[in-house]
């Protein structure tokens, strides 16, 4: 279900990285993969079981991704202010 947005978190980390930011990049990696990932495969299970864990990666890929897309349009906005 996640699968069709991984490409925004892509392109989202991606500009960081072309930016020279790599701090940004490497953060909104670790949010997915770790911070949300992690804690959601463990309090899914609980919930629901085996069918949890499933739901967990679509789930951190949804929430990752707004995050993802509200850091670089602020950045993206910042910079256009910078530029003039």
């Amino acid at each position: 279900m996640g699968l069709p947005i991984i490409g925004i978190q892509s392109i989202g980390t991606a500009y960081f990285q072309s930016i020279g930011k790599a701090m940004p990049a490497l953060t909104l990696w670790i949010i997915r993969q770790f911070i949300l990932l992690i804690p959601l495969i463990l309090i899914l299970a609980d919930l629901l079981g085996p069918q949890g864990v499933y739901w967990a990666f679509p789930a951190a890929d949804v929430i990752s991704t707004f995050i993802i897309v509200a850091v670089t349009a602020r950045s993206v906005r910042k910079e256009r202010v910078a530029a003039g």
